[in-house]
C-alpha cells in the first residue's frame, strides 16, 4: 500500500523528468550546424547587442558574454541557439519599444495640428506617420526572419510549434498581418477622416505595445529614459528653429525614425551576418567557408539588395542618414502584395527631408 502511494505521489515528478528528457538542450546537434552557430556567435556584430543586461531562460539569468565567448559544441549547440535567439529578440524588443513610443508621440503631435485648421499640414503629418509605420512593418520582416534563421538550426525549432512561446512571434506577426493599417492609407482629406485615422493609428500601436510587453519578461534591458529622449528632441528641434533651420516637427520625427530603423537593420542584421534572399523572401545565416564549401555570400544565386548595401556602406549607417533602402522596400512591397498607392510615401527619396545639424551629428540612440 505504501509503495503504491509513493508511486502515485511521484507521478508528477516522473512526468517532469520525462518532459525534461524530451526537451533537453543537451541533445546532440549536427557538426555542420554547430560550426554555423559557432561562426555566427563569433561575428563582431554581437558587440552591438549592448542594450541587454541579461536574459531569463530555464529559470536562470544569462549574460551575453557567456554565449559569445565560448566554443559551440555538439552537445551545447541547441542551448546556444536558444540563448542567442532570446538575446537578439530582447535587443529587437527594446528597439520596437522605442519606436512605438515615438509613434505614439508622433500621433499626438498630428492630433495637435488638427487645432491649427490647416488641413494640408495635418494631412502631410498623418501620411508621414503612416509611412513610418509601414517602414517599421518592413523592418519587422527582417527581425522575424533573423530570429527564425537562428532557430531553424535547433533540433526542435520552437518557432514551428504554434503552442510554444517564441519571442516576438505575436507582435511581429500581428504587425505584418494588420490589414487595418493598409486600409488607413485610403482616408479622405477631411478633418473628420484624418482624426479617425489618427485614433486608429494610436489603437494599433498601443495593441502592439501591449503584445511587446509580454516578451519583455524574457529580458533585463539596460536602463533608458524615453521621456529624457523626447525632451532632448524637443530642445534639439527648438535649437534648429532658433537657427532658422526650420521644418515641420513631423518631418523632424520622420528623420529620427528613419535613423533608428536604418541603425537597427545595419547593426543587428547586416553586421550579424544575416542575408536576405529576394527569390525566397527568407533570411538565412551564411555558412562558414571551408575547403569544400565557399561562403554563400560568394554564391551568385544569393546576390540581393542587402548584400549591395553591405558592400557599399563601410561605416556606421547613422553617418549616412539618406542611405537608400528603397529598392529593398519596393521588392518587399511586391512580395507582400501591397498596392503601389499604399506605399507611395515609402518609395520616395527622403533625402531632402533630412534635418541640417550644425554642431552635433551624434545619432540619437546614443542619448538613450
Amino acid at each position: 500500500m505504501k509503495m503504491e502511494m509513493a508511486i502515485t505521489l511521484n507521478i508528477p515528478v516522473y512526468f517532469c523528468i520525462f518532459f525534461l528528457f524530451l526537451h533537453t538542450e543537451g541533445t546532440h546537434n549536427k557538426k555542420k550546424n554547430a560550426d554555423i552557430i559557432n561562426n555566427f556567435l563569433h561575428l563582431p556584430g554581437w558587440k552591438n547587442i549592448n542594450d541587454v543586461e541579461s536574459i531569463q531562460y530555464r529559470c536562470k539569468r544569462h549574460k551575453l558574454n557567456e554565449v559569445i565567448n565560448q566554443t559551440v559544441t555538439l552537445n551545447e549547440c541547441n542551448n546556444f541557439i536558444r540563448l542567442s535567439t532570446i538575446f537578439l529578440g530582447c535587443s529587437y524588443a527594446r528597439d520596437l519599444y522605442i519606436m512605438f513610443f515615438v509613434l505614439l508621440n508622433f500621433q499626438k503631435h498630428c492630433c495637435q495640428l488638427l487645432e491649427s485648421g490647416n488641413i494640408y499640414v495635418v494631412y502631410n503629418s498623418t501620411m508621414t506617420l503612416l509611412a513610418k509605420m509601414n517602414e517599421i512593418v518592413r523592418m519587422g520582416k527582417f527581425m522575424k526572419g533573423a530570429l527564425y534563421a537562428i532557430e531553424k538550426y535547433h533540433t526542435v525549432p520552437i518557432n514551428i510549434h504554434k503552442r510554444n512561446r517564441f519571442i516576438l512571434r505575436k507582435v511581429l506577426t500581428n504587425l505584418q498581418e494588420n490589414e487595418e493599417l493598409k486600409k488607413l492609407f485610403n482616408f479622405y482629406i477631411s478633418m473628420d477622416s484624418i482624426k479617425s485615422t489618427l485614433l486608429s493609428i494610436a489603437d494599433i500601436v498601443r495593441q502592439r505595445k501591449r503584445e511587446l510587453k509580454e516578451d519583455l519578461s524574457f529580458c533585463e534591458l539596460k536602463p533608458f529614459d524615453l521621456d529624457l529622449l523626447w525632451n532632448i528632441w524637443n530642445m534639439e528641434f527648438n535649437t534648429l528653429k532658433s537657427q532658422r533651420i526650420y521644418q515641420e516637427f513631423y518631418i523632424f520625427l520622420n528623420d529620427k525614425i528613419i535613423n533608428l530603423i536604418q541603425t537597427t537593420i545595419w547593426k543587428k542584421y547586416i553586421e550579424l551576418g544575416f542575408k536576405f534572399d529576394l527569390n525566397s523572401s527568407q533570411t538565412f545565416l551564411t555558412t562558414p567557408p571551408t575547403n569544400d564549401n565557399q561562403d554563400s555570400i560568394q554564391n551568385p544565386d544569393h546576390t540581393n539588395e542587402v548584400d549591395i548595401l553591405e558592400k557599399n556602406q563601410q561605416h556606421d549607417i547613422t553617418e549616412y542618414p539618406s542611405i537608400n533602402l528603397m529598392k529593398l522596400a519596393n521588392e518587399l512591397n511586391k512580395q507582400d502584395g501591397i498596392k503601389k498607392e499604399d506605399v507611395m510615401y515609402v518609395a520616395k527619396d527622403d533625402s531632402n527631408l533630412q534635418i541640417e545639424y550644425t554642431d552635433d551629428n551624434r545619432p540619437f540612440y546614443k542619448f538613450i
